[in-house]
């Protein structure tokens, strides 16, 4: 039965495509679809700003999913880059 397969499964047919999705001016992260979501996004190369503000989103609000929108609102507190 395919929906009772591990998560590991879906990973090794489908990448990171599963959990991270781009959305024409960003990405949408599925946080909980990892057991350590930032430990993976370390491995993937985002930078440690971007993977403390994750953390704080995680703690703080209890963030299951966090879009990174090219468009949105800067928040005060977090480094920002011009690329």
């Amino acid at each position: 039965m395919l929906c009772c397969l591990p998560f590991h499964h879906q990973y090794e047919d489908f990448g990171e495509s599963e959990w991270i999705l781009y959305t024409g001016s960003g990405y949408l992260l599925h946080l909980e679809a990892w057991s350590f979501p930032v430990l993976r996004l370390k491995r993937l190369g985002l930078s440690k700003a971007c993977r403390r503000l994750v953390v704080t989103l995680i703690r703080r609000y209890a963030a299951g999913i966090l879009h990174l929108d090219a468009f949105g609102e800067l928040l005060p507190g977090f480094a920002t880059f011009d690329w």
